[in-house]
């Protein structure tokens, strides 16, 4: 008992560290100076896709950057023409085509479903 949550603890201390390093990756400094560029509507800084990712989280964790100003959306923009054509996040648009999928294989489970039962009877 006292061997697993010696592990336990241990473990939980590792990833605390882990964690506790990736969140510090970008200081406070570099997030505001970020801020202080886009606040004119464009981004003239060389800043690196972490640095930019950073200051995002930071604006959407910020209730008075939300609400009253638009740098979130600099800041996308800024990340997505940084980016490679192929590297792009996103979703594709929606065609339906998992709906009909679904749609035909309920149909498919059904009737199987209905043969079977009427060979028993």
């Amino acid at each position: 008992m006292k061997v697993k949550l010696l592990a336990a603890v241990l473990l939980a201390a590792v990833a605390m560290m882990v964690f506790a390093s990736v969140a510090f990756a970008v200081s406070q400094d570099t997030i505001d100076a970020i801020i202080e560029d886009a606040k004119d509507g464009t981004i003239d800084g060389d800043w690196t896709a972490a640095e930019i990712r950073a200051a995002l989280d930071y604006l959407r964790n910020s209730a008075t950057y939300e609400q009253y100003t638009d740098l979130e959306g600099v800041l996308e923009d800024y990340l997505a023409s940084a980016q490679a054509p192929g590297d792009q996040e996103g979703e594709l648009a929606f065609t339906g085509g998992e709906i009909l999928m679904l749609l035909g294989a309920g149909a498919g489970l059904a009737g199987s479903g209905a043969l079977l039962r009427r060979r028993r009877s």
